[in-house]
Parts: C-alpha cells; structure tokens; sequence
C-alpha cells in the first residue's frame, strides 16, 4: 500500500491530468498504473471509469464555483458559452489553493486575453472579483456622524480620517457599474455601451457589498485616507484648484458621504 501523501498526490495528479490536456484531444487523458491498481472495479464499472467520474466532477464543480462568483458575465456568456470558457480557464490556471474560495483569481485576466464576449467582460468581471474580496475583507466599525459632532473646530484640522479595509478603488475602462446594473439573471445577451473611463469604488457595510461611480475630486483624496491622513491634508490636496475655504466645503461634503456609506473606520476608544 503506497503512502497516505503519495496516494493523496497521485489522486489529484489523476484528476487534474484531463484539464491540463490540449483542448482539442478528445481522449481521456492516461490514468496513472499504480492508481489504477488500487482502485476497485466491479462488474458493471472498472477502476477507469470510476475514476473519469471523478475528474468529470472535479471539473464540474470548478465550473460551478467559478458561475457562482462570476454570475454576470455567465449571464452574458450564456450556459454553454460561460461552461466553455470556464473550462479553457481550469485548464491553463488549475486550482493550487486548498479552498476553491481563490480559484477564480485570474479569470478577469484570462477573459481580457480571450477575446471572448463584449469588450466589456473582463472589466465586469474584475467588477465582480473586487466585489467577492470585499466581502471577505477585515471587519472594520464605521465612524458615524454622531462621533465627529464632539470634535472641537481646533481639532479639525489634525483629525485623522482613515478608510475601512473593505474598501478599494478601481479604474475601469467601461462602465462597468452601469453593465452590472442592467445584467439580469435572465437577460442573456447585452448591448455594448460606449467605452468611457470610470473609477469605481467598491465597498462592504456589515455583510453588504455596494459599489458605485466616483467623481475626480474623490479619486483624488480618497487613496489619502488609506494612510490615514488628517481633515488638513484632504483639503490641502484640493488647494491647487480651490480656494482653502472651498476646498474644506468640498471635503466636508465628500466627508458626509462617506459617513453615510460606512467607508470611514472609528478610532479604537
């Protein structure tokens, strides 16, 4: 009887031979001699087709995962062309992760390169990945109104603003946020918009992941507040534009909405 490892390892070998084969082979990929040795037949299936059904559900259920966490370009991919498309992916990037929760690390990438779809597509799905590593990002309670309505004006100034770690910044090349919008579950086939620069961020509250269009004076001072910057220099980053007075207007302003969507972290007491 072979090691409890190298039976381990020559298993996956085993499962993960056929995603790795070229796409145009038709055969099942060889099955290691040794496995198949340990392996029980019966009279009705032998050790070979036992162990096809496992790398047919092996391979299923990548599939499966990554229609789950990609649920708007399958939408547009439609059944068989998202199933065709996730498979050419398990293929060149098999899984290497213990949980399948990473396995769709690289899709975006590999949907840009394909060529497969819209234009759009890897865009939506880098949407959709972002929005998978916010949810799973560290929890973080959010300031709110109610703890700034102490704060003295003198303080103002060297008060230190810091975005939550569920939150993050991305630069699309399409509106993405408008795709995902108006891709249903049963909408199948969507019209190309035109393709326009937006920055999009993407954010969770509780166990809610939103995501929304920002302005260029957001895209500006929002990467500051993941250093933490203090009230004074989120205005003094718009002081090249405005006057001090109305650059301390325009951050107040960002400052309620940022309140209000939870993306600003409570100091520890």
């Amino acid at each position: 009887m072979l090691p409890l490892r190298e039976l381990q390892l020559r298993f996956r070998a085993a499962l993960t031979a056929e995603l790795a084969a070229p796409a145009a082979s038709t055969a099942p990929a060889a099955i290691d001699a040794v496995l198949l040795a340990l392996v029980r037949g019966d009279g009705r299936l032998g050790a070979a087709p036992r162990i096809q059904i496992y790398r047919d559900m092996y391979r299923a259920r990548l599939v499966d995962i990554l229609r789950e966490d990609f649920p708007r370009v399958a939408v547009i991919m439609g059944d068989d062309g998202f199933e065709a498309l996730a498979g050419r992916y398990v293929a060149c990037h098999p899984s290497v992760h213990p949980s399948v929760r990473y396995v769709g690390g690289r899709f975006a990438d590999f949907v840009g390169t394909e060529h497969a779809g819209p234009p759009f597509l890897g865009d939506l799905a880098r949407l959709e990945w972002a929005r998978l590593d916010v949810f799973d990002d560290a929890d973080a309670e959010p300031l709110r109104l109610a703890d700034l309505q102490g704060v003295a004006p003198a303080d103002w100034p060297a008060l230190e603003l810091r975005a939550v770690p569920a939150c993050r910044l991305l630069e699309f090349a399409w509106p993405v946020h408008e795709i995902w919008a108006a891709t249903r579950e049963a909408s199948g086939a969507l019209a190309a918009p035109e393709a326009r620069p937006v920055t999009i961020r993407v954010w969770r509250e509780g166990s809610d992941v939103s995501h929304a269009a920002i302005g260029a004076t957001e895209r500006r001072v929002f990467p500051l507040l993941e250093r933490g910057a203090p009230f004074s220099v989120l205005c003094a980053a718009l002081e090249d534009d405005l006057e001090p007075e109305d650059a301390a207007r325009e951050i107040g302003g960002l400052l309620l909405r940022w309140l209000e969507d939870g993306v600003l972290a409570r100091r520890p007491s």
